[in-house]
């Protein structure tokens, strides 16, 4: 039997990520929640076009599938409603979920990842590795394969490290390889093609990639990262989690994937520009936080 993968979210956001694995066809079964009745309808061409499919199946659920889900993934809505609502509506999921029985793993594959992930688990005391969010790992990969594009090497060569949050990534060159050897070392010989100048300008070009749609990027990099999952890899990427020097709050680090969820690694060594830029994300998300969990008690939320 196929593992079960549940989507949830705005009807145009769940539709694309439902097409994309119609393509993909992924060995599960995927599960369609309406948010309301009127849009199940909507998503009849989806299910009729997968038996086209010879591995993926599509159908409409109810929530007595959540029981015996191995993945919850949360898209954002199509108008995204402001994040304190985000987070009542969140509240109000993790408590139905909950009662219908679910102990797999919920995904948050939307814009504000690690806020929502580090609530879940304040609203569901779950266990830490069942939840994540895809965090910098969509940027991690666009940054593979453009620095592979421009070295003029396969993207198997190349092992890039983006840490932080989806909207504001730090890039840790000092942990980026090109094969066995570290990128800066890589750059130091003069036939490279891409000169350690060039690094800056590349980061900054992410940073501009962080302030777009992310949304294609975003449901590319869960598909490929679920077909890696399904033939039992355990890749070591960046996503975000609960810290586990920091269990209150979730931030996007390596760990090693898992098809059962997230596993702690060693603690990444950053360099010292690296490791600031990466406290000052800490500091903005922990700020965040407050905020929200302020505006919870105000009774506003």
């Amino acid at each position: 039997m196929n593992p079960k993968i549940m989507i949830r979210g705005g009807f145009q956001q769940v539709q694309a990520l439902v097409q994309q694995l119609l393509i993909a066809d992924l060995a599960v079964e995927c599960v369609v929640v309406p948010q309301t009745p009127e849009e199940a309808p909507g998503y009849q061409a989806i299910v009729t076009a997968s038996a086209l499919c010879r591995q993926l199946t599509v159908r409409i659920g109810t929530t007595a599938d959540y029981r015996t889900a191995t993945w919850l993934v949360l898209v954002d809505a199509d108008d995204p409603l402001p994040l304190p609502d985000q987070v009542t509506a969140l509240r109000r999921l993790t408590s139905q979920i909950l009662e219908s029985g679910f102990q797999g793993q919920m995904i948050f594959a939307g814009q504000h990842d690690a806020i929502l992930t580090t609530f879940a688990w304040k609203f569901s005391g779950a266990a830490l590795n069942k939840l994540w969010g895809l965090g910098t790992y969509p940027l991690n990969q666009l940054l593979t394969h453009r620095l592979a594009e421009r070295l003029g090497v396969g993207v198997d060569m190349i092992q890039t490290t983006v840490v932080g949050q989806a909207l504001a990534p730090v890039v840790a060159w000092s942990r980026t390889y090109v094969g066995p050897t570290p990128l800066l070392m890589y750059l130091a010989n003069a036939d490279a093609k891409f000169g350690a100048d060039d690094l800056g300008k590349m980061a900054s070009w992410l940073q501009r990639e962080s302030q777009a749609s992310q949304a294609t990027l975003r449901r590319m990099a869960l598909i490929r990262l679920l077909a890696r999952l399904l033939v039992q890899q355990a890749p070591i990427i960046s996503v975000s989690h609960l810290q586990g020097d920091q269990p209150t709050l979730a931030m996007a680090t390596p760990v090693l994937m898992t098809p059962q969820g997230t596993q702690p690694i060693t603690k990444l060594a950053l360099s010292e520009d690296e490791q600031r830029a990466y406290g000052e994300q800490v500091t903005a998300l922990q700020t965040t936080m407050t905020q929200l969990e302020e505006h919870r008690m105000e009774g506003k939320g």
